[in-house]
């Protein structure tokens, strides 16, 4: 996946505000989309916002009621059209929420990034690209530099002043199957990756091998998703299941045929531990072990399953008086 923060290829109706901001990403992230923050930054002053509405997804609408000094008020519509959470905020006048066009022409589309330096500030870059050459001459005019200018020193004040957040675990790149990834050890990675792509369709990614051919480090995309595996180093107390006599965790696989996929991993070599079946909590289930010594859970979602704890509960409770 692209950096969400990297630079946009420049247009030639494009104004730009770029500076580093003494303050992380995600405190910069957060004045830019909790309303009662954005009322106490977004407008250069004298001018306010008493009033922000913002619907935060591609699509969303966003609003901000801006006073002047002398009694003026501006109503600010927009939608978004790109959210990335700590990251990047992408937003445009030409509709007004859920792709519905705007009454008037449309004028710009702001794009906002927030690059997370690692020292507790922020590069900050702040993006106006306009319709036309008039359009942004006319931002110009009225005073972008100056104003958006303002606006960031007021962002970076208010930023500072704000307690610092707890850790919190977000994914470094949303959607790029990295968000938790299992990292397999296994004695014979080489052929664990020739299985995996009998298997489940794996598509391998990377392979480093070692001196000794054992492979350092490899990849492959399962079902959308990322494993890593290594060859087993049991010097380095890198040991794989056989190794250990068992693993205790199981990788669990959630696909349109559970029975078919089943069947395709043990036709390939996996040895069945739980035959599919319809259980208690709706899915169609089953569990193999591969011949590597990890154990895989096949299942297709069942429809209107119970999600919830008190239904589940409920349910585990009719099989059991069931069986």
């Amino acid at each position: 996946m692209a950096d969400p923060t990297a630079p946009e290829t420049p247009h030639e109706f494009d104004l730009v505000l770029e500076r580093t901001i003494s303050a992380p990403a995600a405190t910069l992230y957060r004045c830019y989309t909790e309303p009662e923050l954005v009322c106490q930054w977004f407008c250069p002053k004298p001018w306010k916002v008493t009033e922000a509405k913002l619907d935060l997804r591609p699509g969303g609408a966003s609003y901000h009621r801006m006073e002047g000094p002398d009694g003026e008020v501006n109503h600010v519509h927009g939608q978004y059209l790109e959210v990335v959470p700590g990251r990047r905020l992408v937003g445009t006048d030409a509709y007004v929420g859920d792709w519905v066009p705007a009454e008037n022409s449309p004028f710009m589309t702001s794009i906002i990034t927030f690059r997370d330096l690692g020292d507790g500030t922020t590069l900050y870059r702040a993006v106006a690209r306009h319709w036309s050459e008039e359009a942004m001459k006319g931002h110009e005019a009225m005073g972008f530099h100056e104003g958006w200018g303002k606006a960031a020193d007021q962002l970076e004040e208010l930023a500072k002043s704000l307690p610092p957040e707890p850790v919190r675990v977000r994914p470094a790149n949303p959607g790029d199957a990295h968000e938790v990834v299992p990292h397999l050890v296994c004695r014979g990675a080489a052929e664990a990756i020739a299985f995996y792509k009998q298997a489940f369709d794996a598509e391998e990614m990377i392979r480093l091998p070692g001196p000794d051919g054992r492979l350092v480090h490899a990849s492959m995309k399962i079902n959308t998703g990322m494993v890593m595996l290594v060859d087993e180093f049991p010097d380095m107390e890198v040991q794989s299941p056989e190794t250990l006599g068992g693993t205790a965790v199981t990788l669990h696989l959630a696909v349109t045929d559970a029975q078919g996929v089943f069947d395709k991993a043990v036709a390939a070599g996996a040895k069945p531990l739980m035959p599919v079946a319809r259980q208690f909590w709706g899915d169609l289930y089953g569990m193999v072990e591969d011949p590597f010594g990890h154990k895989w859970s096949i299942a297709t979602p069942g429809e209107n399953a119970p999600r919830t704890t008190e239904a589940l509960q409920d349910a585990m409770m009719a099989d059991a008086a069931a069986s």
